[in-house]
């Protein structure tokens, strides 16, 4: 089973990321010309919010794009907004459990063959996003197709 998951605010911000960082540019495109057209360098000043715009925009892409639960036949592979990417081949899972009701950014817990407990953090989403300040996440979708890829790889492997 392959399959790609991504958060919603995921993908709210492929698109805020680049109209961010357009803002960013359009701010630096002006302070230039207006410092050329006017004469003086006080327009200079939009660098400074321009290259925040920029980078800001460059960084809710970025993490947008990493953002994501990746399944495949061998296991999984997840990673957050910040942070390493991780995986987990599905021989290493013991079984897989529903996170705590409090937890809004966890997917599931991996308890492990060893005895270890993993938590799938995958899908991102803004504090300050209409979706959590309205209630917890809800990613039963998500918990949905990783459970169900992990009993069709039990089934094939008894």
């Amino acid at each position: 089973m392959q399959a790609v998951i991504r958060s919603a605010g995921a993908q709210v911000n492929l698109v805020v990321g680049p109209m961010v960082a357009l803002i960013g540019v359009a701010a630096l495109l002006a302070g230039v010309v207006l410092s050329i057209v006017l004469e003086t360098i006080w327009f200079l000043m939009f660098l400074i919010p321009a290259a925040m715009g920029i980078g800001a925009g460059l960084l809710l892409l970025r993490g947008a794009r990493r953002s994501r639960l990746q399944i495949d036949p061998e296991g999984f592979t997840w990673c957050g907004f910040a942070g390493a990417e991780q995986s987990l081949r599905w021989q290493e899972i013991h079984q897989l459990l529903p996170p705590p009701p409090a937890s809004r950014r966890v997917v599931a817990i991996a308890q492990l063959r060893d005895g270890r407990q993993v938590e799938v953090r995958a899908l991102w989403e803004s504090p300050t996003s209409p979706a959590v300040l309205l209630g917890p996440s809800d990613h039963s979708r998500a918990q949905n197709v990783l459970l169900g890829a992990h009993r069709a790889w039990l089934a094939g492997h008894r």
